[in-house]
């Protein structure tokens, strides 16, 4: 039980990292290469983003119960794995803070799409990108700290 646990908050942490990095290479690419009009750009905030949360909270939801779980794991040292489990709690709380008090302002302000955005759009805009690009901190910070190789022990 503690393998599959130590597995599954390795796995999941390292997987929300890399699909979160994916994610914004791929939104920053779409929406900087041209030839998109804000019509497009504003309907795929409603495609891209649900998702993004849903996955997010999941991956990061399983790596924070696997490091939980892993709690006597030898390859996991307490400090490390305490260290993990904060980041993770960190993660998640970005998540939920960006979700519901900027993400769903901001889905609404280009709901329907290819209207005017309204003066705050900047500012809730800003404050996605930044609290994201923390909570991918802290996802790999959290990656870090548990697949980090534990000193072998002597015999």
């Amino acid at each position: 039980m503690l393998h599959a646990a130590l597995f599954f908050a390795r796995f999941c942490s390292s997987a929300w990292v890399g699909a979160a990095t994916l994610f914004v290479i791929v939104g920053v690419l779409e929406v900087t290469r041209g030839g998109l009009d804000s019509t497009t750009k504003d309907i795929l905030v409603g495609i891209r983003f649900p998702p993004f949360y849903v996955i997010g909270a999941i991956l990061a939801g399983l790596a924070w119960l696997g490091a939980c779980a892993a709690e006597s794991h030898p390859e996991l040292p307490r400090r490390r794995r305490a260290f993990a489990i904060l980041s993770l709690v960190a993660v998640l709380a970005l998540m939920f803070v960006d979700y519901f008090w900027v993400y769903s302002p901001l889905a609404a302000m280009v709901n329907p799409a290819g209207q005017a955005r309204p003066s705050t759009f900047r500012t809730y805009h800003e404050a996605s990108k930044y609290i994201n690009l923390i909570g991918l901190m802290f996802a790999a910070v959290a990656a870090v700290a548990l697949n980090w190789p534990s000193r072998p022990t002597v015999d």
